[in-house]
């Protein structure tokens, strides 16, 4: 028989070589295409997306805090009558109603619902940026800017949304998500400034209020907050939406509700007695001294006067340019600080980012004062917006929702969110007073000694929860060493045998005997479930 050329052969072999690599290619393709499949329906893809629905809110935000920076030098321009004090409350007024806001939120959202609260705040939002896209005098212009700033106050409660519905090892990512999209609705706020009328970027915000109702309507209640109430039914569906799993909500459901004290069985002393403890007063404190430094680092200065500050600071770029690039490098170190909160402990990301913001505004003082080049400066600043967003600025906001019990979060989250607002109004509204008794040069100086100093804090004082349970970053307050539940305020008995830890999404580390029986109301929730249609 005739041999075939080796040319040929050559050509055959290539040819199956590729023909292997091919079907290779395509097993893989199957294969991946079989885990994303089975990641939407048993992973952790449901729990994402409620994630991002709540924190969608925080585009709505993101729009609020940047407005004044693009609104202040087009409406100067067009009333040159206006005076820097007027000036100053038109930035400030965005801020003053945030405490309120807060408040108000930390009082509703354990009464109404984590979800409910969240699609309730298109109302402020969608009114209060109709009011700004139609005034026609500088009181109007205020008013619409005092009742947007309620949608930045009442936000707060999709951290608490997020804590709540995440597993432990995805909650602080999922958390960060916030902050990260806080940045990316000011870089499109301002973006559009540089291009469009104010009115016009008024009535875009307007429409863009609307998408968080539209995606919450989507997605469950928080599991947590259903069974608080009693609702256990509904607490499993919640749960068996973000889980996809009938062993695993049943599991994290029962850990949750185990031994729980009603609210119904509390005397009003005992409920008052909640907010005494050293377990809310103590990360309370915490809190607002890190606000405190974080706001005295000039974060939100540069964010609410941000053309202003750097026509002030004396940069060789255009101010909306700048404040432009301003608003991308938030946005990309945004997306690097989610990343790097999964991979660092909590308080080695502020103290490393109140630390090198502060070496970096330091920079801007000293070159200013050395009349230094204008672009210098200018990296200098951009330095230090980046090295805020990879803990400084987001963590106290992501662990207001982290350190509180259970039975009381939605108020204590309220609370220190309110006193934060109050700090940042404080500090909106004296800027202009503080650059002209210290110069824009002084100012810098302050900014740099006070995130060094809060850098510092962090590290010695502040608590670490990463990778922890809710529960056991309660336990770090605990006076008592006893077998106590923080998450409800007394203490267990312990239980016979031998336990067994568990961690749910909550964040709840609770003992259980092994092969104890269900309760009977629960064994009846879970068959009247199962009788719907839900397998596992």
């Amino acid at each position: 028989m005739r041999r075939l050329p080796k040319r040929i052969l050559r050509m055959l072999k290539r040819r199956v070589a590729a023909a292997r690599f091919s079907a290779r290619r395509t097993r893989n393709m199957l294969s991946s295409i079989k885990g994303f499949w089975k990641a939407c329906r048993y992973g952790d893809l449901y729990m994402v997306l409620a994630a991002l629905a709540a924190q969608s809110i925080n585009i709505s935000v993101g729009f609020c805090q940047g407005f004044s920076a693009v609104l202040l030098p087009q409406y100067t321009h067009e009333y040159p009558a206006i005076s820097y004090e007027q000036s100053s409350w038109i930035a400030s007024l965005g801020v003053i109603s945030n405490p309120i806001g807060a408040l108000l939120g930390g009082m509703m959202v354990d009464a109404v619902g984590r979800r409910l609260l969240l699609q309730s705040i298109v109302l402020p939002n969608l009114i209060g940026w109709l009011v700004i896209a139609f005034s026609e005098t500088y009181v109007f212009l205020c008013v619409g800017r005092f009742i947007t700033g309620f949608t930045i106050g009442m936000s707060t409660v999709s951290y608490i949304y997020v804590a709540e519905i995440t597993t432990p090892e995805k909650r602080g990512v999922l958390s960060a998500l916030g902050p990260g999209l806080v940045s990316t609705g000011i870089f499109i706020v301002y973006s559009l400034g540089a291009f469009v009328h104010w009115r016009k970027v008024a009535a875009i915000c307007a429409g863009v209020s609307l998408l968080t109702p539209f995606l919450m309507y989507f997605v469950p209640e928080s599991p947590l907050w259903l069974a608080s109430k009693g609702q256990m039914k509904e607490a499993y569906n919640s749960m068996f939406w973000l889980r996809q799993n009938n062993n695993t909500a049943q599991q994290e459901l029962m850990e949750f509700t185990k031994d729980r004290k009603s609210d119904e069985s509390m005397t009003f002393r005992q409920k008052m007695g909640l907010f005494k403890r050293r377990s809310v007063l103590k990360p309370f404190a915490l809190l607002i001294v890190f606000f405190v430094f974080q706001e005295m680092s000039g974060i939100y200065i540069i964010l609410y006067y941000a053309v202003d500050f750097f026509k002030s600071v004396g940069t060789s770029v255009n101010e909306f340019t700048a404040s432009i690039i301003v608003g991308g490098v938030r946005v990309f170190m945004g997306a690097v600080g989610a990343c790097l909160i999964n991979s660092f402990r909590r308080k080695t990301l502020a103290a490393a980012s109140g630390l090198l913001l502060g070496f970096a505004m330091l920079g801007a003082a000293i070159c200013d004062s050395l009349n230094g080049p204008p672009l210098i400066k200018l990296a200098c600043v951009l330095l230090h917006v980046s090295f805020s967003m990879v803990g400084f600025l987001q963590l106290p906001w992501i662990m207001s929702g982290e350190l509180y019990p259970q039975d009381i979060r939605g108020v204590m989250s309220g609370a220190t969110a309110c006193c934060a607002y109050v700090l940042i109004f404080f500090n909106i509204k004296t800027y202009p007073q503080l650059e002209y008794l210290l110069t824009s040069n002084g100012t810098l100086y302050l900014f740099a000694i006070c995130a060094i100093i809060g850098a510092a804090y962090c590290y010695l004082f502040l608590p670490e929860t990463k990778g922890k349970t809710l529960n056991e970053i309660m336990r770090q307050f605990d006076e008592e060493k006893k077998d106590g539940d923080p998450e409800i305020g007394y203490v267990k008995k312990v239980m016979e045998g031998k336990p067994v830890q568990r961690r749910h999404s909550a964040g709840a580390s609770i003992s259980l005997e092994k092969g104890k029986e269900l309760d009977k109301d629960w064994m009846q929730n879970t068959c009247e479930i199962h009788s719907n249609g839900h397998h596992e």
